[in-house]
């Protein structure tokens, strides 16, 4: 019966041919491995491991939400490129700076 190894248990397996005395083919004999596909495994683990220095990225939109405790008394009326933003008073500068930021 034909039994699927999972990569760690490939990775296992290359690890001990590697420190085994026995030639590549001889370690595939004595473990019942298929010589090409052993290679072929130990060679996609190793692309696998020397890729690993990129990951896939997701560019996720970030909204960030104040909640002002108290009723503002005044507003401060901003103009960023032909646009005019009134925003409360005590609103955090993080906030505006970000709000600038994306505007620009």
């Amino acid at each position: 019966m034909f039994n699927r190894l999972t990569n760690q248990e490939w990775k296992i397996l290359i690890e001990q041919s590697e420190s085994s005395s026995l030639s590549k083919l001889e370690f595939c004999k004595l473990n019942g491995l298929s010589p090409s596909t052993f290679y072929a495994k130990r060679q996609q683990l190793k692309e696998t491991v020397t890729s690993q220095g990129f990951i896939r990225a997701e560019i996720v939109e970030n909204t960030t939400k104040y909640q002002v405790s108290q009723t503002p008394t005044a507003n401060m009326t901003l103009f960023v490129n032909d646009i005019e933003l009134s925003i409360p008073q005590g609103t955090p500068a993080t906030y505006v700076a970000e709000l600038i930021g994306a505007l620009s």
